[in-house]
């Protein structure tokens, strides 16, 4: 914003999505510009305007930079695929106060994982931002005919319903989701996410669920996320 601000997009625990406006902070000697750079943990002070109904950045106290994402391409892709769905989600809206710590957690995860746990980390963030929007699908039963999915043919993605259906249900040329992925899902859905890390997949179910969520996250959001093209389900 002009030559030495910055117009900032905020997830914060208690306000939502927010706009703000980190004046000075491209100048070297800013005390907010280490605070106010892309992916950084703050406690933050900001002042509402109510007339204009901005708001502006006045202190920045950092908790966290998560170095490990500016050293890794298949990390800082990944943080960028999670920001793209909090900013086209407007941070959930009523649900920002859940999607935050799920936020923070995943790029904790991430700034300490190897570039080979990158996808499931994100796995897990867009399988758990699809549960507390709402639109998360039955990974136990057809959603039309109600026949369980646990049978050796798993499921297929309805794309016109945003959900999943047994094969005698489904549409030819569907997306599936083999057993074993629909199995990773339910396992992990109950546990802490970091405790889901020790789970694995086999590469076809990765490769999978990878192909799947990111279309019932689009759907969610009625639109595309342009940065899946730089992100893989391989590191």
């Amino acid at each position: 914003m002009g030559e030495f601000h910055k117009n900032l997009s905020l997830l914060t625990s208690d306000l939502g999505l927010i706009n703000a406006t980190a004046y000075g902070a491209f100048k070297m000697q800013s005390r907010l510009r280490l605070g106010s750079e892309p992916f950084t943990w703050s406690q933050t002070q900001l002042y509402h305007n109510p007339v204009k109904r901005s708001y502006k950045v006045t202190e920045m106290e950092i908790n966290a930079s998560f170095g490990g994402l500016q050293s890794s391409v298949p990390r800082l892709a990944a943080a960028s695929l999670w920001a793209e769905v909090v900013q086209k989600s407007y941070g959930a809206g009523e649900l920002s106060g859940q999607l935050f710590p799920l936020l923070l957690a995943s790029l904790q995860l991430l700034d300490a994982a190897d570039d080979a746990h990158a996808p499931y980390i994100t796995i897990q963030f867009l399988w758990r931002f699809l549960g507390l929007a709402g639109y998360q699908p039955d990974t136990s039963a057809c959603d039309r005919c109600g026949a369980g999915l646990e049978g050796p043919h798993g499921a297929v993605y309805s794309a016109s319903s945003s959900s999943l259906l047994c094969h005698n249900c489904s549409m030819d040329h569907s997306p599936s989701l083999p057993s074993g992925a629909l199995r990773y899902l339910e396992a992990t859905s109950g546990v802490d996410i970091a405790r889901a890390m020790d789970i694995g997949l086999e590469d076809d179910s990765l490769q999978a669920v990878w192909k799947v969520l990111p279309l019932m996250v689009q759907s969610v959001l009625e639109g595309e996320l342009t940065s899946l093209r730089l992100v893989g389900a391989r590191a």
